[in-house]
C-alpha cells in the first residue's frame, strides 16, 4: 500500500488524466473491488448482476477518483468503500424494480420450453365476445328498475366517480355505495337464474 502523501498524489494524477495513475490505483484497491462483487453473489439479484458487478463496481472506482477531494480529511479507502457500496445498492435496486415489472412464470423442469404467454388466452375483445356481453347487457337491462339503471349508466358506463354520481343523484355518497352493493347483488342474483337449467 502507499502512504497517505503517495497515496494523494497518485489520486491527484489520476484526475488529470494520468492513465499509469489510475493503474497503480486501480491495482491496489483491486481486492476491495473483488471482495465487493464476490460479497452478493449467492443472492438471487447477486446473481443476476454476477456479469455486470465487477463493470459497475470499476465504473463506481473511477467516478470516486474523480470526484475525491483530500483536502476534506477523509481517507480515499473510507471514501471509496462507501461509492461501491452505493454503486452496488443502485443496481441491485434498479434490477429488482426491473423483475417487478417485467417477470413471468417460466416452465418448470422437464416440461416442453414452448412460450408461456402463446398458451394464455387472450382478454382483447373478440367480435363473439362484444356480441355476448351485449347480449347479456340488454338481458339485465330489461330486469333493472329504473333507480338500478340509472346507476349502472352513471358509475359503470359513463365511468363517473362515485361522489359525482352521488350529487347528480342527490343523495349521499353512503347511499350511492348501498345502492351500488344492491345492484351489484341484483345482477349477480340475474346471472345466477340464467345460467341455471
Amino acid at each position: 500500500m502507499y502512504s497517505l502523501q503517495e497515496e494523494n498524489e497518485l489520486i491527484h494524477h489520476a484526475q488529470a488524466g494520468n492513465q499509469p495513475a489510475c493503474a497503480q490505483l486501480l491495482a491496489a484497491y483491486d481486492g476491495l473491488i473483488d471482495h465487493m462483487r464476490r460479497r452478493y453473489q449467492y443472492t438471487p439479484t447477486g446473481k443476476l448482476l454476477a456479469d455486470d458487478a465487477l463493470g459497475i463496481l470499476q465504473l463506481a472506482f473511477m467516478e470516486a477518483i474523480r470526484d475525491f477531494n483530500p483536502t476534506l480529511g477523509i481517507h480515499f479507502a473510507a471514501f471509496l468503500q462507501s461509492r461501491l457500496h452505493a454503486a452496488l445498492y443502485k443496481a441491485f435496486k434498479q434490477t429488482c424494480r426491473y423483475n417487478e415489472r417485467t417477470a413471468h412464470p417460466t416452465a418448470p423442469a422437464g416440461e416442453d420450453e414452448h412460450d408461456f404467454f402463446a398458451l394464455q388466452e387472450s382478454s382483447a375483445p373478440t367480435p363473439e365476445r362484444s356480441l355476448l356481453a351485449r347480449e347479456e347487457l340488454e338481458n339485465l337491462l330489461h330486469q333493472l328498475n329504473p333507480q338500478e339503471k340509472e346507476l349502472l349508466q352513471l358509475i359503470y358506463a359513463q365511468g363517473l366517480p362515485q361522489i359525482t354520481a352521488a350529487r347528480i343523484l342527490h343523495i349521499s355518497p353512503q347511499t350511492l355505495n348501498k345502492r351500488k352493493k344492491r345492484l351489484q347483488e341484483h345482477c349477480l342474483q340475474i346471472r345466477e337464474n340464467k345460467n341455471r337449467p
